[in-house]
């Protein structure tokens, strides 16, 4: 849980909470985008040292949580023959349910920018989009909140 704790209190984060009042009272811009420019995801687009710490902080995250859906509901995944992970960053939590069903055909979606640099993992396909803009089809869908 480091890696989360680390992101979430960097000067990067923290500066949105320094904006908070002029996003209530001004721009009707997000606090993230008052502070850095830009929104969280073209932040982290042109900074790739950001976006790292970004997938790493939700690979720690997925660490702890998926395993206990594993676990604890196993049955959830019977007769699921395909996953979307929306949002998936760099593929760690659809990595480990894929593991843990072999059947399931995984599928990795998250921003362009992000499935590039992701892993090949077997059983999973890596594909770039926008889930606000259209998904891919799918038995079912996988979205972990941090």
């Amino acid at each position: 849980m480091a890696t989360l704790i680390l992101l979430e209190s960097s000067p990067v984060m923290l500066a949105p909470w320094h904006s908070l009042s002029s996003r209530v009272l001004d721009s009707g811009n997000s606090p993230f985008e008052t502070a850095n420019g830009k929104d969280v995801w073209s932040y982290a687009e042109k900074n790739p040292g950001h976006s790292k710490f970004i997938d790493e902080a939700m690979a720690c995250e997925a660490r702890v949580a998926v395993p206990a859906i594993i676990e604890e509901c196993p049955q959830v995944f019977d007769g699921i023959k395909s996953l979307v992970d929306f949002g998936g960053s760099n593929g760690t939590g659809l990595a480990m349910l894929g593991k843990a069903f072999p059947w399931i055909h995984g599928i990795h979606f998250d921003l362009p920018y992000v499935v590039a640099v992701a892993a090949k993992v077997d059983g999973v396909e890596n594909i770039g989009g926008d889930m606000f803009e259209c998904v891919p089809k799918t038995g079912a869908a996988f979205l972990m909140k941090v």
